[in-house]
C-alpha cells in the first residue's frame, strides 16, 4: 500500500508541475494572436500559420488544464447539494463520478491511440498553406488522457467523504 501511495504522490506532483508549466501556453497563444493582428492590420501581410499554431497550442492547453484541474479537485460539482449529503451518499456520488470519468477517458484514450498511431505512420501534416506536422499532438492525446485517467482515480479516491 505504501508503494501505491508513493506512485500516487508522484502522479499528483507531475500533474501539478505540468499544469503550472502549461498555463504559459495561454500566454504564448496571446503572443501568436497579437503577432497575427499586427501582421494583418499594421503591415497588411497576414500570417497563415498562426491559426494552425494557435489551434494546436489550445489543444495542448486543454489537455493539461483538465489534468491540473482534476489534481486540484476544482472540477465542477454542485456544492449546494453535495456538501449537505451524508457521507455514504457522497461516496456513491464519487463512485458514479469515477465510473463516468473512467468510461469517457477510457474511450478517449482507446480511440485517440489508434488515431495517433495512424497519424504517425503517415506523418500527417496540416492541410493548407502551412504544412505543420499534426501527428505529434495526435500522439500526445492518448498519453495525457491516460495520465488524466490516473489522476481522476487518485483524486476521486482521496476525496473526503
Amino acid at each position: 500500500m505504501a508503494i501505491l501511495k508513493k506512485i500516487a504522490d508522484v502522479i499528483e506532483k507531475v500533474s501539478e508541475k505540468a499544469g503550472r508549466l502549461f498555463c504559459y501556453v495561454a500566454l504564448l497563444m496571446m503572443v501568436v494572436t497579437t503577432a497575427e493582428a499586427l501582421a494583418r492590420y499594421v503591415f497588411n501581410h497576414p500570417l497563415p500559420w498562426t491559426w494552425i499554431l494557435n489551434r494546436q497550442l489550445f489543444g495542448l492547453f486543454i489537455l493539461f488544464a483538465g489534468v491540473f484541474t482534476m489534481q486540484r479537485r476544482d472540477h465542477i460539482r454542485i456544492e449546494i447539494v453535495y456538501d449537505y449529503l451524508p457521507p455514504r451518499i457522497k461516496a456513491v456520488a464519487r463512485g458514479i463520478a469515477l465510473v463516468s470519468a473512467f468510461s469517457f477517458l477510457g474511450v478517449l484514450a482507446w480511440q485517440s491511440s489508434w488515431m495517433g498511431l495512424n497519424s504517425f505512420k503517415m506523418k500527417e501534416l496540416w492541410q493548407g498553406a502551412s504544412r505543420f506536422p499534426l501527428y505529434p499532438l495526435k500522439m500526445l492525446i492518448p498519453v495525457v488522457t491516460f495520465w488524466f485517467l490516473l489522476q481522476a482515480i487518485i483524486s476521486l479516491s482521496r476525496d473526503e467523504a
